[in-house]
Order: structure tokens, then C-alpha cells, then sequence
């Protein structure tokens, strides 16, 4: 027993230690090939100086119970840097029972705004009404409690120079953190660019982000519209896209800022959503694992986040395990013998030099590497800031809760409400 269980810690310190050498060295390849211009793309998508014609888009708004934030998005629409003449905006209220369609009815005279109500049927039905009524070149969609940097479509224009891209997705960020908890997702979402760049330079991109992912209109005609899709839409339409051999690229400078869960019950619930919805289009499209037809979303991204939810399981139950039999060691020692408090004094003969404590540390090393990255892709800077010291503290306390219940809720096949 005490062997196996020591197989199974080494087997998941090793996949863990794998994926981030493999993001760290193709980080290194992308640098690389973008100092050295080896690709005419890569040279030109980053340059949206010589745009001299600019497609038609359309921005939707799908909107339910979005009265707190809702003019704040559509405003930052307005306010991008875009020919007025061809950017235009579609706020669709998907049945809110608050006061969203109030807000939204003072846009009723804005020529650059329409508005639009509907009976409550779920995101992915406000989104599709949007593209059904739509004919611009290029279809965005804008969560109503988003909100899009001035140049953030400008950034991504030039991708979408190689007719083989589908789709953009952007950087998103997490909107000016006040509590703990904020904090500790300002720093993960910041692994997120981080991550979804790289995973974008081998085409294995598996979310197309509901804060201004931008579509060409002939990705719908290709694959279908929206579908509900255990209320991961995004998810699933990624998934899809690579299932018909599509092309997703990544603007790790095009930004988009999120309102975050302000509190650890919506967080939890939140995750709850995505992590369930993960594993159950993973099951949906698992003709996509190991299979090479279909890119590297299957042979990499899909096994990688399957394995990255069991080492969790894994980990978090040894850990408390671990826990528990030493607190009750402890206990049964100081019945017996009493407390007693001593300094052990400090000798590098007796530092613990098995491998599994040099894994953990170069796992440890890797994942704090891969956090200043994120950092520095997200603000350009390489300082160690409160958010990421509240990341590294408890971020691995919280995040097996949600995925624990994710893991249960995907057995059972049970689909988390949306709220």
C-alpha cells in the first residue's frame, strides 16, 4: 500500500512537473521565433498600425440581471478605438427580473445601439438571436459585466489576416481587486494569459472566452451556432471549431477586465459552472483525446486538464490525510509524555533529499515562474505584488472545494445552474 501510494505521488508530481517544463520551453520557442521573425505571421500580428481597411462588426450584449454594470459595457464598446461607421452594438435582455431593460431603453435613440428583449432562455440563446440578426464581417460578444480596453480590437485585427483563423480570443483581466479573494483571482487570471497564449502558438486553445471573443461570420456557417452545452457554451463552441480542423489565435494584449465573485460562495459556484461544464464536454467530445486529426487540443490540452483535476484530488486528499494522522500522533504524544517546547537546531546533514521533495520544489519553482510570466504579459511588469502573495498562500485551499463538487457533479452528469 505505503509503495503504491508513493507510485501515485511521483507519477502526478511528474505530469505536473512535465506540463509546466513543456509551457515554459514553448514560452522560450515563441520568443524566440518572434525576435527572430521565422513566421510572416507572427511579424504582422502584432502590428495594427497598417490596418487601411477595417471589417464591419458587431458586438452583442447578452444581458440577465446585469443592472449594475450593464451602461459601464456598452460604454466601453463605444469608447474603443474603432471607425464609428463600422462597429455597432446589439444589448439582447435575456428576461432579466431586475431593472436591466430600464437601463438598457436609454440607448432606444442611439443610431449605434440597438435593444432587444426576450423571454429567458439562457445565454446562448441571447447570443445566437444576436448573430441570427446580424450581417456584419465579424461578430464579437461582450458579457455585460465586462468591460473592453480602447484597443483591444485594433490588437486583434491583424490575426485575422490569415484566413485559416476563426476566431480571436483576449486577454482578460480581472477589474480593480478591493477584497482578498479578488486578489487571489487577479493573479489567476493572469496565469490564464499566460496560458492561453501558449496554448495558442500550437493551436490548442479549448475556451472561446464570453468577454470579446471576435468571430468571423463564416465560423457559424461552418459549425452552427451556440448551443447550450451544460453552461460552458464557449467551451464547447472551442471544442467544436477543433473538431472541424478550425483555427483559434490569441491576443495576449487585447484586454478585456471582468467583474470577479466578490465573495467565496459565488466563486465556488462560479467555478462549480466551468470546472463541471470542462468535464462534461470533455466526455461530449471525447472522440477529440489523443487524437492528432484534430491538433493538439485533444493530445495536450483536454488530457492535461483531466490529469490537472485528478493530481488535485489526489494531493488534497493525501494532504489532509497526512494531516489528520499527524495532529492525532501528536495528540496520543502528548497524553502520554506531555508538551514539550524545544529548539531543533539547524543542520544541512538532515535536510530531506528524496526525490519527491526535489519534485515538489521544482514543481513549486516552475508554478511561481509561470506566475511572474503572467504577470509580466498582463502588466508588463516583473514585481512580486500582494495579489500573487495571496495566490501562492490560498489559492490551494480553496480551489479543491470546487473541484471536488465539479468532480462529483460530472459523475452524476448533473449540469450547475448558471446562478
Amino acid at each position: 500500500m505505503v509503495s503504491l501510494l508513493s507510485t501515485l505521488v511521483h507519477t502526478f508530481l511528474f505530469i505536473s512537473l512535465y506540463v509546466q517544463i513543456f509551457l515554459i520551453i514553448t514560452l522560450f520557442e515563441y520568443h524566440k521565433k518572434k525576435k527572430n521573425q521565422l513566421s510572416n505571421i507572427s511579424k504582422e500580428s502584432t502590428d495594427s498600425s497598417k490596418i487601411t481597411t477595417y471589417p464591419s462588426v458587431r458586438v452583442i450584449v447578452p444581458c440577465f440581471n446585469e443592472e449594475a454594470t450593464v451602461i459601464g459595457t456598452i460604454e466601453s464598446i463605444k469608447n474603443m478605438n474603432y471607425p464609428a461607421d463600422k462597429l455597432s452594438i446589439m444589448a439582447v435582455d435575456d428576461g432579466s427580473t431586475d431593472n436591466t431593460w430600464s437601463y438598457l431603453e436609454k440607448y432606444r435613440n442611439d443610431p449605434r445601439v440597438q435593444i432587444f428583449h426576450k423571454e429567458n432562455g439562457g445565454k446562448h440563446t441571447a447570443v445566437n438571436f444576436g448573430i441570427e440578426h446580424s450581417t456584419s464581417d465579424l461578430i464579437s460578444c461582450l458579457d455585460a459585466d465586462s468591460f473592453v480596453h480602447p484597443e483591444a480590437l485594433q490588437r486583434m485585427l491583424p490575426f485575422l489576416r490569415n484566413p485559416e483563423i476563426m476566431d480571436v480570443t483576449p486577454a482578460i483581466k480581472v477589474r480593480t481587486p478591493k477584497n482578498l479573494l479578488e486578489y487571489i483571482q487577479f493573479a489567476e487570471y493572469n496565469i490564464g494569459i499566460f496560458l492561453r497564449k501558449m496554448y495558442s502558438t500550437f493551436n490548442a486553445i479549448h475556451v472561446t472566452p464570453g468577454p470579446f471573443t471576435v468571430f468571423r461570420r463564416e465560423a457559424f456557417s461552418k459549425v452552427g451556432m451556440f448551443r447550450s452545452a451544460h453552461n460552458t457554451e464557449d467551451l464547447e463552441f472551442a471544442l467544436r471549431l477543433h473538431s472541424h480542423n478550425l483555427k483559434i489565435e490569441n491576443s495576449h494584449t487585447s484586454f478585456v477586465f471582468t467583474t470577479p465573485p466578490q465573495n467565496l460562495r459565488a466563486l465556488v459556484k462560479q467555478r462549480v459552472r466551468w470546472t463541471t461544464g470542462f468535464l462534461l464536454n470533455a466526455k461530449d467530445y471525447r472522440k477529440l483525446f489523443f487524437n492528432s486529426k484534430h491538433g493538439h487540443v485533444g493530445t495536450f490540452t483536454l488530457p492535461a486538464g483531466v490529469l490537472s483535476i485528478v493530481s488535485v484530488l489526489f494531493f488534497a486528499s493525501y494532504s489532509v490525510v497526512n494531516a489528520t494522522n499527524t495532529l492525532v500522533q501528536n495528540i496520543i504524544s502528548w497524553n502520554l509524555i506531555g508538551w514539550h517546547w524545544h529548539w531543533t537546531k539547524w543542520q544541512w546533514f538532515f535536510i530531506n533529499t528524496t526525490t519527491e521533495r526535489f519534485m515538489i520544489f521544482a514543481v513549486l519553482i516552475c508554478g511561481l515562474f509561470i506566475l511572474f510570466v503572467g504577470k509580466r504579459l498582463s502588466s508588463g511588469s516583473w514585481k512580486p505584488s500582494r495579489d500573487m502573495l495571496s495566490y501562492v498562500l490560498l489559492y490551494g485551499f480553496i480551489a479543491p472545494i470546487w473541484i471536488a463538487i465539479s468532480s462529483w457533479k460530472a459523475v452524476r452528469g448533473s449540469t450547475p445552474r448558471w446562478r
